[in-house]
């Protein structure tokens, strides 16, 4: 039975979220207006997943481990602080590879690997349900947790449709063997998720550069170069010309998310 302390400051934390706006991070305050960030950046990513695929089975032949970490999550962890437990039940992950198999052979009857993650979504359903606005979308579109105001319902991970937040049974910290100062720690009874990286996009922008996230460097410096991210509204960006070139598609797109991952090539070459 819960007691009166935890009943107070429950309903405190849901009314403080409700009349309070989200709390913005100095990490999500801009030069710019909200107006002018939104109308110019809109961050995104593409996944080429034959690309994937073939650096799964070199990594798998090599390893001899079919459940290998390819340097794409490798790095994701080791930039993000994302512990590793061997019980699996209570492990985040903020990428994950997932094996599959189209139900139509006569298009693909190869299995192929993708990275699910994060999709960023123009019409988030987490940010939707979350009682204390603990996640919240950025005008630039990535969205984020606001860690001090989670209270780990777990309704975001209820409403996500790509099964992408993970929920900290434990402390994080004691499933890493050392931390990457420049990005926050999460804490024991709360979610986390990918964020682009969000760390390395604000600092890129303040520098008048193109952010890379951590996956997508490790992916093109030891992988198959299968990830592109990029300004969306960009014409002239890397991920726009790959977009156009090519026939992408956003996972489970009919629930008018608009999801912001895009994968190319899932039918094969």
């Amino acid at each position: 039975m819960m007691s009166r302390r935890k009943f107070l400051i429950l309903t405190g934390a849901v009314a403080a979220g409700a009349i309070l706006p989200a709390q913005i991070s100095a990490k999500t305050q801009f030069v710019e207006s909200a107006e002018e960030v939104s109308a110019k950046r809109r961050w995104a990513m593409s996944i080429d997943v034959s690309k994937c695929t073939e650096c799964m089975e070199e990594f798998i032949a090599k390893t001899g481990n079919p459940e290998v970490k390819p340097p794409c999550v490798v790095a994701c962890d080791k930039e993000n602080n994302v512990p590793e437990f061997k019980d699996k039940r209570i492990d985040p992950q903020w990428i994950r590879i997932a094996k599959l198999k189209l139900d139509q052979p006569s298009i693909n009857p190869r299995e192929f690997y993708m990275p699910l993650l994060c999709n960023h979504c123009e019409y988030p359903p987490c940010v939707e349900v979350c009682p204390t606005h603990a996640s919240f979308k950025r005008p630039d579109g990535i969205v984020e947790i606001d860690m001090h105001r989670c209270i780990g319902c777990r309704y975001c991970m209820i409403a996500c449709p790509y099964g992408a937040r993970s929920f900290n049974f434990v402390d994080p910290r004691k499933g890493l063997k050392e931390i990457n100062p420049n990005v926050p720690m999460r804490t024991e009874g709360v979610v986390e998720k990918c964020t682009f990286c969000v760390h390395r996009v604000d600092e890129a922008v303040a520098k008048g550069e193109n952010p890379i996230p951590a996956c997508v460097e490790a992916c093109h410096k030891y992988g198959k170069g299968a990830m592109t991210f990029g300004n969306i509204k960009d014409p002239d960006s890397e991920l726009s010309k790959t977009l156009k070139d090519n026939m992408p598609v956003q996972l489970r797109a009919n629930l008018g998310t608009d999801p912001h991952v895009f994968y190319l090539k899932l039918g094969g070459e």
